[in-house]
């Protein structure tokens, strides 16, 4: 019995299919919105930041958006807080929560409850482009 190898290359992941997509990044910490990014950009994202609230909702409210991706823990007004309202406000939003926080796992299930499409643990970042996929039903 013998075991033919294809020479053939595999192909390279390709960019989302649905590349025109605007993604939200909403995070206090400017070096994580830049990993998202970083993750996001090759896969045919559009992406815009907010540093909190305030910018997400106005974005939000401008139509710009696609998905959101929301940290769950921010000071002034947590993610929490502002996936209340964008759920109240615009129920049709997609939203990906995220959270490394020490309670992340706690965070993030009540961010499942309060309405979000899904959720992320920080840690697994890696996981980004898939999860922000799924929820856009892609």
């Amino acid at each position: 019995m013998t075991t033919q190898v294809s020479e053939t290359l595999s192909p390279q992941p390709t960019a989302s299919r649905f590349s025109d997509a605007t993604v939200l990044i909403v995070d206090d910490d400017a070096h994580f919105r830049a990993l998202a990014r970083t993750i996001l950009d090759p896969r045919g994202f559009q992406v815009i930041e907010a540093d909190g609230a305030a910018a997400c909702l106005a974005a939000v409210r401008d139509g710009a958006v696609d998905a959101v991706i929301l940290d769950i823990v921010m000071p002034g007004r947590d993610g929490i807080e502002v996936l209340r309202e964008l759920k109240n406000l615009y129920p049709e939003t997609k939203v990906l929560t995220i959270s490394g926080a020490n309670d992340s796992e706690l965070f993030l299930n009540v961010s499942a409850h309060l309405g979000a499409d899904a959720s992320l643990n920080k840690s697994e970042i890696a996981s980004l482009a898939t999860m922000v996929d799924l929820v856009l039903d892609l």
